[in-house]
């Protein structure tokens, strides 16, 4: 047990890191395809294939995984444990299935998607889209051309008509790569900006962080929040980390989320079964972190973020109503993990989609996240027209907020009727 001087009594636990169908496109054995490449030149060694169904995401598990720790700034979104459970629980539209490419057998790229037909073509899209996230390509830095191989397999071999990104980082070069080099096969293309992301460079300590990037009223500010969550009671905060992550741990964070604010919203997803499961599933994989407050032995508050590549994402935060008015606890369980990540090495900090006002109080930057449909064919060009309306509607705040009331009512409804069945 570590324990983090922040003027609270922060208790830091630290535990040591610790047959599919298949289409395949040899490259340099097929002539004809070797000219399609304009004259670059092509070897023999590069294989580009497809994997359908839930068996391929097990038999190539370990080859994912290597390629995972080797494309390094990868997010955790795009990691096999992430991606397998919304496909071993049913959470996708369609039928799974892997683009993957290998140079001299070992895999290069990769390509999670889930495809189903509508509107007489196959629409594809990154499997966990429904899930703010950032999604697309994991990629082998050292192989960035297996983006022109992979392009030219889904225009030449495959039969998707349309592929939407709808967590498309503006900082994902590979991903953003395939959209372009797709455009110069006949697919037309749309993006429409979806939301902001703010993140923190960090790279540095926590002094240097705060003293960059705030000013001496906010510090005192911040001084003086800490002070007074520090005499409301005895406050410690616990970090915990892969296998110390358990379904205790898990049932405890579900609930103070139930208990906050998110309730309100319809937001409060953690302590469903499939929650349950991702979470304890990315943790057991390493690329979980949980940092949990108590206030006089009491849950307050929690943060579980995603890790990867020493970059965190922090993807659920809430805390309990009970401490919103008297006390700034999510402020201070904010800079007290921000202080825990310059400790640990942490280069960034992610604070996921959005712009609210708490996100920018602690970002020193920021991107966006796209949505973006490319699409060939007529049907597939209805398609890609039909997401720019729907997505140009989606921007439209009064359109937007007037849809999320509908449908809060509506599950409001719903689990009532749950209830008196």
């Amino acid at each position: 047990m570590e324990t983090i001087q922040t003027g609270l009594a922060w208790q830091m636990r630290k535990n040591p890191m610790g047959e599919t169908h298949k289409d395949a496109l040899r490259l340099g054995f097929d002539h004809e395809v070797k000219r399609e490449f304009h004259g670059t030149e092509v070897t023999s060694g590069i294989y580009v294939e497809q994997h359908q169904g839930l068996e391929a995401f097990s038999k190539i598990g370990g080859e994912w995984d290597d390629l995972f720790r080797r494309s390094d700034g990868a997010s955790p979104f795009l990691a096999r444990a992430w991606a397998i459970t919304f496909v071993r629980e049913g959470r996708l539209q369609g039928t799974p299935l892997l683009i993957t490419v290998r140079a001299d057998q070992k895999l290069v790229a990769l390509l999670a998607l889930s495809v189903h037909r509508a509107a007489g073509t196959k629409i594809a899209e990154p499997i966990s889209t429904t899930v703010p996230s950032y999604l697309g390509v994991l990629l082998d830095p050292q192989f960035r051309r297996a983006i022109y191989w992979m392009a030219d397999f889904i225009a030449k071999k495959s039969s998707i008509g349309v592929l939407s990104f709808q967590n498309v980082s503006s900082a994902d070069q590979a991903t953003n790569e395939l959209i372009g080099e797709l455009g110069k096969r006949r697919f037309i293309s749309h993006s429409t900006k979806r939301r902001t992301c703010h993140y923190i460079r960090l790279g540095c300590s926590f002094d240097e962080y705060l003293k960059t990037s705030k000013s001496a009223k906010q510090r005192k500010k911040l001084r003086k929040e800490d002070r007074k969550l520090s005499k409301y009671g005895q406050v410690k905060l616990l970090r915990y980390e892969a296998a110390e992550i358990s379904p205790e741990i898990l049932s405890r964070v579900a609930a103070i989320q139930e208990q906050s604010w998110m309730k309100r919203r319809g937001g409060s997803v953690l302590g469903q079964p499939f929650y349950q499961k991702l979470l304890l599933e990315m943790a057991e994989a390493d690329l979980g972190r949980v940092w949990l407050m108590t206030i006089d032995g009491e849950d307050a508050a929690f943060k579980y973020a995603l890790i990867s590549h020493r970059r965190l994402y922090l993807q659920w935060t809430a805390f309990k109503l009970k401490y919103a008015s008297s006390l700034s606890v999510g402020k201070v369980l904010t800079q007290a993990t921000i202080r825990d990540a310059c400790d640990n090495g942490i280069v960034s900090i992610d604070f996921g989609h959005g712009d609210a006002p708490h996100k920018r109080f602690w970002a020193t930057d920021s991107y966006d996240v796209n949505r973006v449909a490319v699409g060939r064919g007529l049907a597939g060009r209805l398609v890609v027209l039909w997401l720019a309306v729907r997505w140009w509607l989606a921007n439209r705040k009064w359109i937007r907020t007037r849809y999320q009331a509908c449908r809060r009512q509506f599950q409001k409804v719903r689990n009532q009727f749950a209830s008196a069945d």
